[in-house]
């Protein structure tokens, strides 16, 4: 057995500045046609840690063991529709190979980083703030993006960070519709990171009123303008329930009034301008017909659903093992459909088996520190996402969710079994040095610091 000290100064320099360097690459443009700068770095990043010695290191939970269990069956799963392929009579086209099991694969690569660099003495927590600061920054920059596009100011760079500019991208078609996404090629894609992002402030900040109402202020602007149904219906209903129900909350709710009364005096100024404006009302109860489902969903799912069509192909031709890593050229649009797609009625189950895993996980470490209630909505956002969206697999979601799954509930630090913050002195819990112990600090357990 190898041992390792729980904590390296080293090892935390490094492992900050590779997460870092993660976070900061999700965000970045398609080096090539296909070719994305997370993947660069999260496959270099995997191949430097194991080349210097680093793949002896990790160490993983309980609920780890379960949900990337049933992560890579799926994967396996998935690969019989290449050894053996189904026949294919159909209308439909074969998709990548190599992009589908990049889809799969790269979840399992950004956690086993995660795990080596905690493994090898990284502070988890430190690790924590930094993906939760890039992705705050990063998602905020996004929301000023948004407001010059929606403003009519033009920038070619952004289609290297759709489709390397090769062809109109979904972003070019959203914005006909006034819905803006910055620089991500799918208004769900940003829904997802938005939504992520808000918890993100709401964790990080949650004793600092005025940078995490300066943050949900340009993040609720930036959901917006995307019409985003994920962040609208998923995620800004479940950062509000963060905001009410965790602890700490007299500042989130000041932080939370004080960006609700600067967006309203905004959305008075500028909500007529906004070309977005009639596809967004749309979304209200009552105004969307007879099929309230269909529309909440874009059509996938009520009355006349986009999805039946993938499902229809994939019952006919192989419903056990699906069609493979390559899957199809349909746009899937639902976590579930997508596993169905490439793994057949066997992957449905894998998938669901791995978002059961997560909540399970949670709910038998939850406590009263700060990352729990974080680790907890961050799941529900993931599962309401997945209906939408293959959140768990989707371009850029997918290294940000991971490294958050991974530090949160995924990976531990030491020989325990439990989760890094539920152990006194870390985390957001971490004791502060003072000068003198006060009266309320002197009858809390060690290391726990009063939250308000």
């Amino acid at each position: 057995m190898i041992s390792v000290p729980t904590e390296s100064p080293t090892a935390t320099r490094w492992g900050r500045r590779i997460v870092t360097g993660l976070t900061v690459a999700a965000f970045g443009p398609y080096l090539a046609p296909g070719l994305r700068t997370e993947q660069v770095a999260v496959y270099g990043a995997a191949g430097l840690l194991c080349l210097v010695g680093l793949w002896m290191r990790p160490r993983f939970t309980g609920t780890a063991v379960w949900a990337l269990g049933a992560h890579l069956s799926l994967v396996v799963v998935a690969t019989i529709g290449v050894v053996l392929p189904p026949q294919n009579h159909t209308m439909y086209e074969a998709g990548d190979v190599v992009a589908g099991l990049d889809n799969l694969v790269l979840p399992l690569v950004v956690v086993a980083i995660v795990a080596m660099l905690v493994g090898a003495g990284a502070d988890p927590a430190g690790m924590l703030r930094a993906v939760c600061t890039v992705t705050v920054v990063a998602m905020a920059a996004n929301s000023l993006i948004a407001v010059f596009s929606a403003a009519g100011v033009e920038s070619d760079l952004l289609a290297r960070f759709r489709l390397f500019g090769e062809a109109e991208s979904v972003a070019d078609r959203a914005e006909q519709l006034g819905r803006y996404s910055g620089i991500f090629n799918q208004p769900a894609e940003a829904g997802v990171l938005y939504s992520v992002a808000v918890l993100a402030a709401l964790y990080l900040y949650q004793r600092q009123v005025g940078k995490l109402t300066a943050a949900l202020l340009l993040l609720s602007v930036g959901g917006v303008l995307s019409v985003s149904k994920i962040f609208l219906l998923v995620g800004a209903p479940i950062g509000i329930a963060y905001v009410i129900l965790a602890s700490g909350r007299r500042r989130r709710l000041s932080a939370a009034a004080a960006a609700s009364i600067a967006a309203w005096f905004t959305a008075d100024a500028y909500l007529d301008k906004w070309d977005g404006q009639r596809f967004a009302m749309r979304l209200l109860p009552g105004s969307g017909g007879d099929d309230q489902l269909g529309l909440y969903t874009a059509g996938r799912l009520g009355g006349q659903s986009s999805l039946q069509q993938a499902v229809d192909v994939v019952a006919a031709l192989s419903p056990a093992s699906g069609m493979g890593l390559g899957g199809l050229r349909v746009a899937y649009d639902n976590g579930w459909v997508e596993a169905l797609v490439v793994a057949g009625f066997i992957g449905v189950v894998l998938h669901t088996a791995v978002l059961a895993a997560l909540a399970i996980g949670w709910l038998r470490t939850r406590s009263h520190r700060p990352e729990s209630p974080f680790t907890g909505a961050l799941i529900l956002v993931l599962i309401g996402a997945s209906t939408g969206l293959p959140a768990l697999t989707a371009n850029r979601c997918a290294t940000i969710v991971w490294l958050l799954l991974g530090l949160l509930l995924l990976v531990r630090a030491d020989g325990r079994a439990g989760t890094w913050w539920q152990r006194p002195g870390r985390g957001q819990h971490r004791q502060q040095p003072a000068s003198a112990p006060t009266l309320v600090a002197a009858v809390l357990p060690a290391g726990v610091r009063p939250t308000r």
